[in-house]
């Protein structure tokens, strides 16, 4: 399912990238997410396409998904550099890491506290407090799958 990027021709995520990042933010990335990231660390969506995640007719299409520590284009951030800024702001928990964004730089986050749940979640950049207060009363309504892979094959065209 991930023919959906255009090819960058940077390489793929090593084990000890994948190690160091986990080890200096205290996480654990499923074992899904990282062999998507083995393949291609990020890119862009292919262009002339449009890639949503959901049917709301007010969702926006789909950006990039970012890079772990390499980016692979100067004006992207990478997770690494994304997740610094959350823990700093202290808004999200911190086990929850960024990975995709849309058009509007609203970003889908991963749930990586290294238990068995691995949630999708969508965030409006804007409402950080008000994601942290639906969150803690009501988990489910903020989720957009069940795990990268899900996630990966809820991507369509429309």
């Amino acid at each position: 399912m991930d023919t959906f990027l255009e090819p960058h021709g940077e390489p793929g995520v090593t084990e000890e990238e994948f190690r160091a990042f986990e080890e200096a933010f205290g996480v654990v990335l499923p074992e899904d997410m990282k062999d998507f990231y083995r393949k291609q660390n990020g890119g862009f969506f292919q262009e002339g396409r449009k890639y949503f995640v959901g049917d709301d007719e007010y969702e926006l299409p789909l950006a990039e998904f970012h890079g772990l520590t390499r980016t692979f284009h100067p004006n992207i951030l990478t997770i690494e550099h994304m997740l610094k800024w959350q823990q700093a702001d202290g808004f999200l928990p911190k086990t929850l890491v960024p990975f995709c964004s849309d058009q509007s730089g609203d970003s889908y986050f991963i749930e990586a506290g290294g238990g068995s749940n691995h949630w999708v979640y969508y965030i409006f950049h804007e409402e950080y407090d008000e994601f942290l207060n639906s969150f803690l009363e009501n988990p489910e309504d903020c989720r957009k799958a069940k795990s990268f892979t899900d996630f990966l094959e809820k991507i369509h065209v429309r």
